[in-house]
């Protein structure tokens, strides 16, 4: 409260409602200059002045109507800003600022006047704004980053411009001041509502910015007030336009042209390309490469990837391309990054680097290097067409010359690079045939290059030439036996025309008398005159005709020749034998030299052709000569050469006889000699030695033993009889002369003596008696206890010889005395060596223990005892056991197949073949019948018992060369078992035996391949079968061959010699023929050949070669050895002993050994990477040569570190502990010590790391 007047307290107080006048002082420009505003406060009741909210003037404001007393103010708010702020004058009520107002500071005021008299006023002074503030931004300078990508429309916020004053005086809007033209950017904002807050202001973007255009915008944003005048504010803005990569690389043309001459070196530069980007940083960064894609794909070119030079990368050929295109890239850095391309032109500079072509076209009627002799001058003979690769440039072309024509031939131009090869004169085959042209070719080039082109250019042939006999007569020999077909001579005929053409090809024909023409004929190219039909020398001893020679001319020429041939007689005529197959018996033992039968055949031919010798072979394989006989080659006496026993050889022989003329032709018949048998073999007993034993009150009758001999003869010779030789007890038993079983015949209780002392003697039915005779011992025992009795003094069983083991053979059964309570048991005493049978000791059965087999043992005698308990008498008896045969074994014959060779002409009858099968069976099971299981024709048949194969025709008009029979075996078993043989009849067609031939068909000789040129080897010699038919002498010659070039031969004598050293590595044998001629007149010349077979001896000429020459291993190192290494080979192409390697080795014997066969290096001691890591070996190998031959190798072996040794501390010994020193209170990271390991180990074994196993305050630089 305040006092408005010193009338305030005496004013009367009244109660009257108050009422709030408005009191407002509007500040204009007066009052912002400092004048000071005046209010009347005036006290108005309700009922006297203006209504509320009614305007109150300065004017009606009179001092003289307040009412009087003063007032007192009081301020609600309890501020102290009013009094500070306003003045009132008591007196009048008016209100004055007492300072300058600021509505930005206070816009109202609010207070209670009350007079004196107690009225009360409350009065609101509101201060009325004036525009006394711009627009003020926040900051004066503003900078945005902007993408020149970002899209228009894109708004970025600005902070707007506050303005204190209110109302219109407030920010009223904003403007872009220097926004360009076209503007880029515009501003965006709104009104903001009366106390709200303003609203946001947004530049917008009106265009897609370009930094490579303008890297920042400069703008100036002005914010300005409704005041009169405006007051504005400034807010400067900075714009930078981020970098995108929005800009391809462009280069500096669209396309770069270059020149480069074909032989520039790769590597040169052909030309620097330049990309731009006005991108920044990597978006800006160009890279260049060739589109391999699109050009170059053979990679003539590189372009650097940084500076853009293009280099040349391989040598290029003009010829072959003369412009390349290329599509070079250029690329930026950009994530994404931006690609353009230009086109490089290279044009390729020529230089003379190419020879000029030439190219012939022949216009000659054959198209090829041929013109006829009857070409005239001026014929065209081929068109030459002359190029060069090269560019030609200014310089002059190319120039053709011919060489070597002689004046025959020459060149015609006829254009840019043509020619005519032209005759230029007559020709003539026969003077010259072949013209070695040369083409010859120039550039102008410089320096100028040349080409030749060789032209052989041959003359063809006219037929003006015709064919020439060498002689006018020509005669010949032939046999009557020749067959047709058979050569008879070779006439040959010349013609001086070109050879191979027709002109010079001669055909032949016979003319004659037609009887002579259907018995030879020739043959039209080769001039061979052979027989046509058989001839018959006592019909037509001659034959008389012309030869004819034509050749293919066109017109024909022709020529004659008188042609005589002369037949001869032939040994056409082959023995016969009086009989296909002979027989005879030879008893065994014959003294050799005895003739048993004689053979017989006849020859119709006369002189030596009728001449028979015999020989004699082994049965059907007639490949070698018989040993048991022989026979005398003229009289076909058979007889034996050597002693022959019938039960250690053969019972029968099957020998063939082949009786053979002068001519060389033969016949052959069977000889079947079955030896007989003679009583050469004593009786044998199956034991020297019998011994048994018997009681001493055994009765007369009693069967004591029985004794067994054999004899292996036959019949009445083999039948055994027995006698008792005397002796001192040969009164007290008797022998059965059949059996052989021993008796007793008279008492034995008054005999002294405890045993019989007997012999027995065998005898055969020849009368020889056995050599040895049988001892029989009988010890008497002295018991009352008689002996078991068998019930059978002889027991006869039989059993097939397929019956399984244990089967039951037969029971024997002795009898025991009647007051006997004894058990009786059996055994087999003697009579089975091999253990065959067994026999149940108590019940006596015999059973077999192993299989049987006939053929070995048909007949077993056993001696079976009985024996009473313990009692040592016991008595026996003799089992005999027939094994049974079955047909268990087929007929095998000696081979499975097997040839026979027969002449065409064999009559009807002939003994072609032997069969010959053994059955080891037995009986019907061994007796053999033969058969043919399949034949191709009806030529041949078989004797089924003999199993001789017979011809039953002539097989002269089968044409056939040879006929396959299966020759079946068949036994007479049940059921029946065979086997067949395959025989194969060549049929031969034998003609007559040459007059001359060399005494050998083979030759052979060994040769040292050390053996000097000119040593004589071999001398080979031919002579006649008819003593008269060779007078003259004799011409010896080797026939070419590849074989032959080595040798040669002394054509008197026949002795070969060598021309030039044998090289056995090159070839080991070489074979070729040799010939012999009578004489060089082709009428009467005989001739012959041979083969010579040179085997040629090495010799030691050939080192050792080590493949290869140095050998590389490695092993890991290892505490035990690790054996063989490896292997090194070496090759001597020497053989035998001269090839024959051995290894050693010459160095490092104290890890390493060499097997000296093998090559083998072997590891014996073990290996120690650390030691030694590598170790170097030599190898020698020598052959076992005479003088030893060697060679040496390297061997290099690299021993492979393994981790085998453990890090170790060397300034710790081992066992000790390392000690360090550290004072208490040093700081974290203070170094202690250094310690470090080694590892004699290599690589990756060696590398240590370090780790610490305790020590929680420490810390470990590993």
């Amino acid at each position: 409260m305040m006092h408005a007047g010193k009338d305030l307290k005496s004013s009367r107080s009244v109660s009257v409602q108050s009422q709030l006048v408005w009191l407002e002082q509007l500040l204009w420009a007066d009052f912002a200059a400092g004048r000071e505003a005046v209010m009347l406060l005036q006290h108005h009741l309700s009922s006297m002045g203006p209504e509320c909210g009614e305007d109150t003037s300065e004017a009606a404001t009179a001092a003289g109507s307040l009412p009087p007393g003063g007032f007192l103010l009081s301020e609600g708010s309890g501020e102290s800003a009013l009094l500070a702020d306003f003045h009132v004058q008591p007196d009048t009520g008016i209100i004055r600022t007492a300072r300058r107002l600021d509505r930005e500071r206070r816009a109202r005021y609010s207070f209670a006047a009350a007079t004196l008299r107690g009225d009360v006023v409350q009065v609101e002074i509101a201060v009325a704004d004036v525009n006394d503030h711009p627009p003020r931004f926040p900051r004066d300078r503003l900078r945005l980053d902007v993408s020149e990508l970002s899209p228009p429309g894109t708004a970025f916020r600005l902070p707007p411009a506050r303005d204190p004053d209110a109302g219109r005086f407030g920010t009223q809007g904003y403007a872009l001041l220097a926004a360009g033209e076209p503007p880029l950017f515009a501003l965006r904002y709104g009104r903001p509502a009366p106390g709200s807050p303003p609203e946001p202001l947004d530049l917008v973007l009106l265009r897609r910015l370009d930094r490579e255009r303008a890297a920042e915008h400069r703008l100036v944003v002005e914010a300005w007030d409704g005041g009169s005048p405006r007051r504005r504010g400034r807010l400067r803005v900075a714009v930078r336009v981020l970098d995108e990569n929005d800009n391809a690389p462009a280069f500096s043309r669209a396309e770069y042209r270059a020149r480069l001459r074909e032989d520039a070196a790769p590597g040169t530069a052909v030309c620097r390309l330049l990309a731009t980007d006005p991108d920044l940083g990597a978006n800006g960064e160009v890279r260049y490469a060739i589109n391999r894609r699109q050009s170059d794909p053979d990679g003539y070119f590189a372009v650097e990837e940084r500076s853009g030079v293009l280099r040349l990368r391989r040598p290029l050929d003009r010829e072959a391309r003369a412009l390349h295109r290329l599509v070079v890239e250029a690329r930026d850095g950009g994530a994404q990054p931006e690609v353009s391309s230009a086109l490089v032109s290279v044009a390729v500079l020529d230089v003379n680097d190419n020879r000029p072509a030439i190219r012939l076209l022949f216009l000659t009627e054959s198209g090829g290097p041929r013109v006829s002799e009857g070409a005239r001058p001026g014929d065209y003979v081929a068109r030459v067409s002359v190029s060069d690769a090269d560019e030609a440039g200014g310089e002059p072309g190319v120039a053709l010359a011919l060489r070597g024509a002689d004046g025959a031939f020459a060149l015609r131009p006829a254009g840019a690079g043509v020619f005519f090869l032209c005759v230029a004169a007559p020709l003539d085959r026969e003077r010259r045939d072949l013209y070695e042209l040369r083409l010859v070719a120039r550039d102008g080039g410089a320096p100028p290059l040349s080409a030749e082109q060789p032209l052989l250019l041959r003359v063809a042939d006219l037929n003006d030439e015709a064919p020439a006999f060498a002689q006018p007569h020509y005669r010949a020999a032939v046999s009557e036996a020749a067959s047709p077909g058979t050569a008879v001579l070779r006439l040959s005929a010349s013609d001086a025309d070109e050879p191979g053409s027709p002109n010079a090809e001669v055909r032949y024909a016979l003319e004659g008398a037609p009887a002579a023409l259907a018995l030879l004929r020739i043959d039209a190219r080769s001039g061979a005159v052979s027989t046509r039909a058989r001839l018959d020398r006592e019909r037509q001893a001659a034959l008389e005709l012309r030869v004819v020679a034509r050749d293919g001319g066109r017109p024909p020429r022709s020529a004659s020749a008188r042609l005589s041939v002369r037949l001869e007689d032939a040994n056409d005529n082959e023995p016969r034998f009086e009989r296909r197959v002979y027989r005879g018996r030879l008893p065994e033992h014959a003294a050799p030299g005895r003739c048993l039968l004689q053979v017989k055949a006849t020859d119709a031919d006369a002189d030596q052709f009728g001449e028979i010798e015999y020989f004699l072979y082994d049965g059907f394989h007639y490949y070698e000569k018989s040993k048991a006989f022989q026979i005398d080659p003229r009289t076909g006496q058979i007889c034996v050469s050597q002693d022959i026993d019938r039960e250690g050889d053969p019972t029968t022989y099957d020998l063939l006889v082949k009786a053979m003329d002068g001519g060389g032709l033969s016949a052959q018949a069977f000889v079947r000699i079955e030896i007989e048998d003679i009583n050469d073999n004593q009786p044998v007993f199956e034991q020297a030695t019998y011994v048994t034993s018997i009681s001493s009150h055994a009765q007369p009758g009693t069967e004591i033993i029985s004794v067994v001999a054999t004899d292996r003869d036959l019949g009445i010779y083999g039948v055994v009889t027995y006698e008792l030789v005397p002796g001192e007890f040969s009164s007290l038993v008797t022998v059965d002369a059949t059996t052989g079983i021993i008796y007793l015949i008279s008492a034995l209780s008054h005999l002294a003596h405890s045993a019989l002392f007997l012999t027995i003697s065998a005898r055969d039915g020849g009368g020889l008696s056995s050599a040895i005779n049988a001892a029989v011992t009988v010890h008497i025992l002295q018991t009352a206890l008689a002996p078991a009795i068998f019930e059978r003094s002889r027991y006869a069983f039989s059993v097939p010889e397929d019956a399984p083991e244990d089967s039951l053979v037969g029971t024997v059964r002795a009898k025991e005395p009647p007051d006997s309570v004894e058990v009786v048991s059996y055994r087999i005493s003697s009579g089975d060596p091999q253990g065959r049978f067994y026999i149940d000791p108590r019940f006596g059965m015999i059973r077999t223990k192993e299989k049987l087999d006939h053929e070995t043992q048909s007949v077993v005698m056993l001696t079976v005892q009985s024996q009473l308990g313990n009692s040592p008498v016991y008595s026996s008896t003799q089992v005999n056991i027939s094994v049974i045969d079955v047909n268990d074994n087929p007929p095998v014959f000696l081979t499975k197949s097997d040839k026979v060779i027969i002449s065409h002409t064999q009559p009807p009858g002939t003994a072609v073949y032997i069969a010959h099968a053994d059955d080891k069976d037995s009986g019907l099971n061994g007796a053999i019948k033969y058969s043919l299981a399949s034949n191709q024709s009806n030529a041949f048949n078989i004797d089924p018992s003999l199993g001789v194969v017979n011809l039953t025709r002539t097989v002269f008009e089968d044409k056939q060369q040879e006929y396959t029979l299966h020759i079946a075996a068949e036994d007479h078993g049940s059921p029946p078992l065979s086997s067949l043989l395959l025989l194969t009849v060549i049929i031969e067609e034998q003609k007559m035996g040459p007059t001359l031939v060399f005494q050998n068909l083979v030759y052979q000789v060994e040769v040292s391949e050390a053996t000097p040129p000119g040593a004589q080897i071999l001398q080979i010699q031919a002579h006649s079968l008819n003593p008269h038919g060779v007078t003259s002498k004799l011409t010896y010659s080797l026939e070419s061959s590849t074989d032959s070039v080595a040798f040669g031969i002394r054509a008197d004598t026949g002795w070969i010699y060598l021309r030039k050293y044998l090289n056995y590595e090159y070839a080991q044998l070489l074979s070729f023929r040799a010939l012999v001629s009578t004489s060089e007149d082709e009428n009467s010349m005989q001739n012959a050949s041979t083969s010579v077979i040179v085997n040629v001896l090495d010799e030691n000429d050939n080192s050792p070669v080590f493949m290869p020459e140095s050998y590389f291993f490695k092993l890991e190192e290892n505490p035990v050895p690790r054996g063989v290494v490896g292997t090194v080979t070496a090759v001597d192409k020497d053989s035998g002993r001269n090839g024959q390697l051995a290894y050693f080795l010459l160095s490092d014997g104290k890890y390493f050994k060499m097997n000296s066969n093998t090559g083998e290096i072997i590891n014996w001691v073990a290996l120690d990477h650390e030691k030694q890591a590598h170790h170097q070996l030599t190898v020698l190998v020598t052959d076992h040569g005479s003088p030893r031959l060697n060679a040496t190798a390297i061997v290099y072996i690299s021993v492979m570190d393994i981790n085998d040794n453990k890090p170790i501390f060397p300034q710790v010994a081992p066992g000790k502990e390392l000690s360090a020193k550290v004072l208490e209170g040093q700081p974290s990271g203070t170094l202690i010590t250094t310690i470090f390991a080694k590892d004699f180990d290599s690589g990756n074994s060696g590398v240590i790391l370090y780790s610490m196993e305790s020590g929680k305050n420490l810390k470990w630089n590993p």
